[in-house]
């Protein structure tokens, strides 16, 4: 049942760690506010700094927390979060929905609940990677735990924005994001996909990100294309089942459906794998670790990332292997022992076998065209006293 929305009281400091007044989800569409008093009071205070035309930095260590949240609003109805924080203390925020809005979360650590009247509150306490609808006429609280590190990406879309951002038609979208779009679909997650380790790593990434300024903010733009096409493809290719609101966002039961329990199986492998993808461990005890078969086990992890266990790990070593020979800094022996390999010839083998060439192939391909994204300058520089003196005639 929707609540009556109260007239706006004017655009709530949303950086400020507590406030009693609630902000507007149609705020996403407004430009950020620098010339307010309250913007540079807290910049003042070291709370903000702005980074680009139209994004800001939020640092927590000013209140007793750390890291930082960037916020960029695209002015189409988009905007990004990038967070990497610990908050002091509980953060509670109230919101008013006098606009639908569509959510995206990309999240690789997290606390949070959202809660609205009348409906099972939303918790997200894993990785995952989710859709939320919030419909038009709803009051919600969002709950950020203290002391628990919250990292991820967010993406706040009005319905229409998620189509004219990206120039989608309302057939490209599955028909779960469609009846989200068209206001039929009630407040609560609408798809809760486990965290690939391409997406995890496409995260991750945006968050360690070497970019700045107007760089930044165009990179976040970017990937957060890709985590709608990520997540859109995810839903065309394992459609959920029918969503019943009152039990959609209920904690696991015993009775859960199997798939339910498989993909919580495969997320647990994929963590433990993702600490020791180098030496990973015999497939046969980490199911028995994890209270399962080892043919359980592996048909899960495969169906929820469509990759085998062993070829995650090889993956994710040839990659690693990737940026070691880009680096140039180690031997191709000591590249091989870094990612997990005794001798050295079943290295080669195994990244031939992946890439279509030995290592050393791919340093001499590759090596020429890297440039640092510290310094152009110094990159030149380097590249001036590589070159042999010129004899003169």
């Amino acid at each position: 049942m929707a609540t009556t929305i109260p007239p706006p009281q004017g655009p709530a400091n949303w950086w400020a760690m507590h406030t009693d007044q609630a902000a507007r989800t149609s705020d996403a569409r407004l430009e950020l506010d620098f010339d307010s008093e309250a913007f540079r009071r807290d910049e003042a205070a070291g709370l903000l700094k702005r980074f680009s035309h139209h994004g800001v930095r939020a640092f927590m260590a000013p209140i007793g927390g750390s890291g930082v949240a960037d916020v960029v609003r695209f002015g189409n109805g988009v905007e990004v979060n990038v967070i990497n924080l610990v908050l002091p203390t509980l953060r509670r925020r109230s919101y008013i929905a006098d606009e639908a809005m569509i959510l995206l979360r990309a999240s690789l650590s997290c606390d949070a609940v959202f809660k609205a009247a009348h409906t099972a509150p939303v918790v997200f306490n894993r990785p995952e990677l989710t859709l939320v609808c919030v419909p038009s006429g709803m009051h919600i609280t969002v709950d950020g735990q203290g002391g628990v590190r919250q990292q991820g990406m967010n993406g706040f879309f009005r319905p229409a924005a998620l189509t004219e951002a990206y120039g989608l038609l309302p057939g490209d979208l599955p028909p779960v994001v469609r009846d989200a779009l068209a206001g039929t679909t009630g407040f609560g997650r609408i798809v809760s996909l486990p965290l690939d380790h391409r997406v995890a790593a496409l995260v991750a990434d945006t968050i360690d990100t070497p970019l700045q300024g107007e760089m930044r903010a165009l990179q976040y733009a970017g990937r957060m294309a890709e985590l709608v096409a990520y997540t859109m493809d995810a839903i065309q290719r394992h459609p959920p089942a029918p969503r019943v609101a009152a039990q959609a966002d209920a904690p696991p039961r015993a009775t859960e459906p199997l798939d339910w329990r498989a993909a919580d199986l495969a997320q647990l492998a994929l963590e433990r794998l993702a600490r020791a993808y180098r030496k990973p461990p015999p497939f046969t005890e980490l199911a028995r670790e994890l209270g399962t078969n080892p043919n359980k086990l592996q048909a899960a992890f495969k169906a929820a990332f469509g990759i085998t266990m062993v070829d995650y790990c090889l993956e994710r070593r040839m990659r690693e292997a990737q940026q070691l020979l880009l680096e140039a800094k180690l031997s191709v022996a000591e590249v091989a022992e870094r990612v997990g390999y005794g001798h050295q010839s079943n290295f080669a083998a195994a990244f031939s076998g992946h890439l279509g060439m030995s290592p050393r192939e791919y340093r001499r391909h590759r090596a020429p065209v890297h440039l640092s994204l510290g310094s152009v300058e110094a990159d030149e520089r380097a590249e001036t006293t590589r070159r042999p003196p010129r004899v003169r005639g």
